[in-house]
């Protein structure tokens, strides 16, 4: 069976009609968010392998040479002590990110653990932060607020699209997270050097959970959400929604955006036991060293 029958039903328009559809206007600055997957299947006729360069380009054709957009090329599981290469490890953020990352309009940030694949007016305002905090007033999430981004998710699940309330947390120093420091062996110039970065990160016990912070988010005009062609699109205003934030974790104790669980404290404190791989970064950079056998 088809992984989406309803897909033979109808055939969708062209992926550079999405901007207009979706109701961004030129000029406008993006996140773009997206799982590939629905609309590689939609797309296949015109070969699914072409569909992550057509969206990317539908996009930066649609909302023209004003706008910037970013595309989230995280790689949040690298540990301490692990080897990064922004040139040559992929992220862990989807085929659209990988393509986003090649792609030769666009250039990729320089945190390791949280950095985007950028293009457009602000690309060189981007490309030099190198602040050692992922979420940081001197990082990309405060750049996208000082200049009214708009969150745009596609397939993706509300929680993984909207990354931008981490940097909400860190301004607010939550006191669920707790600063840690990470050294990765940076390659820069052609050598790998040690380089400290740091992360405010949950402390055992605590998940974030964005359920109920959605309908905060639309009731203030921040969020709203579509369906295009079998696909869930939500986009969100980060002007609109940042004090939205900030006004829950002062006066709500952050509910709408964490919660604690003993079970969620066991799993944390057994991490810190039992020994651990490597991660996924490191190990697709090891075989990308080792080459073709």
């Amino acid at each position: 069976m088809a992984p989406f029958p309803c897909d033979v039903v109808s055939i969708p328009l062209p992926l550079s009609e999405w901007p207009g559809r979706i109701g961004l206007r030129p000029g406008q600055n993006v996140v773009l968010a997206v799982d590939i997957t629905r609309l590689a299947w939609r797309h296949r006729r015109s070969d699914a392998s072409k569909v992550p360069g057509m969206l990317l380009d539908a996009f930066r054709i649609g909302l023209g040479e004003e706008a910037t957009i970013l595309v989230p090329a995280f790689d949040h599981e690298l540990q301490d002590g692990e080897r990064y290469d922004p040139q040559r490890t992929d992220p862990i953020t989807g085929t659209l990110a990988i393509k986003a990352c090649l792609h030769e309009g666009f250039k990729r940030t320089v945190h390791p653990l949280h950095s985007f694949a950028i293009t457009g007016h602000a690309q060189d305002r981007f490309m030099a932060l190198d602040d050692p905090s992922s979420f940081s007033m001197g990082s990309p999430f405060a750049l996208m607020h000082e200049l009214a981004f708009t969150v745009v998710g596609i397939d993706l699940d509300f929680d993984h699209a909207f990354s931008y309330f981490h940097h909400v947390e860190e301004l607010e120093q939550v006191p669920y997270r707790k600063w840690r420091p990470y050294t990765i062996a940076y390659r820069r110039e052609g050598a790998y050097v040690p380089t400290t970065f740091k992360l405010y990160a949950k402390r055992w016990g605590y998940a974030n959970r964005l359920r109920d912070l959605r309908p905060l988010l639309e009731s203030a005009g921040a969020l709203r959400s579509m369906e295009i062609d079998g696909s869930n699109v939500v986009l969100v205003d980060i002007a609109k929604a940042h004090p939205v934030i900030v006004a829950d974790i002062r006066d709500n104790g952050a509910r709408s955006i964490v919660h604690f669980t003993w079970r969620n404290w066991l799993r944390d404190a057994l991490r810190t036991i039992l020994p651990r791989g490597p991660s996924r970064p490191a190990i697709q950079l090891a075989h990308a060293d080792a080459g073709p056998h």
